[in-house]
């Protein structure tokens, strides 16, 4: 089941990006041909956003965000196991902060039109709450995967590509 997701969120944050680009072009194109195209910025703004949640938590899952592990790596095992449940836990702490203020957020933005576009505010706004809950997912399904003191490190093929 998890894989199917996986593969679902990775499409999604394509398309996401790439109607934030057809958005825009559409409405440049539209603008220079004398009749602009309104909302076309609103649009973008709302398809970025979620593609940069979307992003986030692809990351995350995989390990590739950014890390300075320079101190981390001299700890003996114990030591690195106690910093990245500690690392780990305030990231959680965060996330969750994140989603509950942003779930309130979105909410009373509901009413607020999003420009030209005539669609709500709040799609916007929805987008950081339910990416921190779907990284508050990642993490734990990679604390299940891997174990706390590799949870931070990234993925195999991640660090090849680095290299």
């Amino acid at each position: 089941m998890w894989k199917h997701y996986d593969t679902f969120e990775e499409w999604l944050a394509v398309a996401l990006l790439f109607l934030t680009a057809a958005s825009i072009l559409f409405s440049a194109t539209t603008r220079a041909m004398g009749n602009p195209m309104l909302g076309g910025a609103e649009l973008a703004q709302l398809f970025f956003i979620w593609a940069c949640m979307f992003g986030a938590d692809i990351t995350l899952k995989k390990g590739g965000q950014i890390r300075v592990d320079a101190l981390l790596t001299r700890l003996p095992r114990s030591g690195q196991w106690l910093a990245n449940l500690v690392t780990v836990g305030l990231m959680i702490v965060f996330l969750a902060c994140l989603a509950r203020y942003g779930f309130s957020l979105a909410f009373s933005n509901w009413q607020r039109p999003l420009g030209f576009a005539g669609i709500s505010y709040g799609y916007v706004t929805l987008a950081l709450p339910v990416g921190a809950v779907m990284m508050i997912v990642s993490l734990v399904r990679r604390l299940a995967a891997v174990g706390i003191v590799q949870a931070l490190e990234p993925d195999s093929d991640q660090q090849e590509q680095l290299l």
